[in-house]
């Protein structure tokens, strides 16, 4: 199952880097290989770039030439105290953090999701390769970011936990202002804010394909494109937390974290129904069901991980 960019930026940094080393890593380099292909048959013009984890500047920046044609648009939850595997493979990943090599094979983790996620609205740019190399950068700094504090949070106390929230909501704000900047159009910008508003959605649709069609109630194209936007407005109500992002780490930081996201994951089903009741038959809508009750747990296991020791005797005593 793909990791969801609905958590990817709270999970993708975590348990989903495992899954990425050694469930995907393969498809993911042919994947990348693909990319980089394409990419070395535009002219270089510039100086190669830092990693996806290094800090970029101003001073580095290749502002986007604006000659080009515009992007087009492109089970249920187990019961307190049971184990879930969470804590081995929370110590799994600590482990590959703290291993150079890990931390390195992590990073590069962030670079295949960075094309995997990406490579469509990159390619709509038509940018050069120098161009390419820095966007890919910048988008995968956010994810590095997060990739780092979820590490610390692991092991740090609600008073570290919450700075460490805040840390992460300034990087964020910082990112996006240097994609902003780099893009050099409000135009392709705010395309660029609704294609990835909406990547949770999309990071999905692999995962209920393969659910439908075994149910052999397989979505046509239009479908799953009103599909994407119903699950986005059941995301983005404002009765319902969205764990995509810096938000997430916040709420975490709380306290009672898998409470709370149990809590908000109920809201967040009602309105989840509602929005798609008139995509989906009845067949379609049971094989959707099913799909979100595996997500489900995989959400409540990186909620775990990244909540650490406090997160689980939260859950204890509840």
């Amino acid at each position: 199952m793909k990791p969801s960019h609905t958590f990817g930026l709270v999970l993708l940094a975590i348990a989903a880097t495992v899954a990425i080393e050694e469930s995907r890593m393969a498809q993911l380099r042919a994947h990348l290989d693909r990319v980089e292909a394409s990419i070395a048959k535009t002219p270089a013009g510039g100086k190669a770039e830092a990693p996806a984890t290094a800090s970029l500047t101003a001073d580095d920046q290749p502002t986007r030439v604006r000659e080009r044609p515009d992007a087009k648009p492109d089970a249920t939850a187990k019961k307190a105290g049971e184990d879930d595997g969470s804590e081995d493979l929370s110590k799994t990943v600590r482990k590959m953090w703290e291993n150079p090599a890990g931390r390195s094979m992590m990073n590069q983790g962030v670079k295949m999701a960075v094309a995997m996620m990406y490579g469509d609205f990159i390619d709509g740019l038509e940018l050069s390769k120098e161009e390419t190399e820095y966007f890919r950068n910048l988008l995968g700094q956010e994810m590095a970011d997060q990739q780092e504090i979820g590490m610390k949070m692991m092991s740090a106390s609600p008073e570290e936990q919450a700075k460490l929230a805040e840390e992460i909501s300034k990087r964020a704000k910082d990112n996006e202002e240097e994609i902003k900047k780099f893009l050099n159009s409000e135009e392709d910008y705010k395309k660029f804010q609704a294609y990835k508003d909406r990547l949770p959605e999309r990071q999905q649709l692999d995962g209920l394909r393969a659910t439908m069609a075994s149910k052999q109630v397989a979505l046509d194209p239009a479908d799953e494109e009103k599909l994407v936007e119903a699950m986005h407005r059941a995301r983005t109500q404002p009765n319902v937390v969205d764990y995509s992002g810096a938000k997430g780490f916040e709420e975490i930081s709380k306290g009672n974290a898998v409470e709370a996201f149990e809590q908000n994951w109920t809201r967040q089903q009602e309105n989840l129904k509602k929005e798609v009741s008139g995509v989906l038959n009845e067949k379609q809508m049971e094989a959707f069901t099913e799909y979100q009750e595996q997500m489900k747990e995989f959400q409540l296991m990186g909620i775990k991980m990244v909540a650490g020791k406090k997160g689980q005797a939260d859950e204890a005593e509840d």
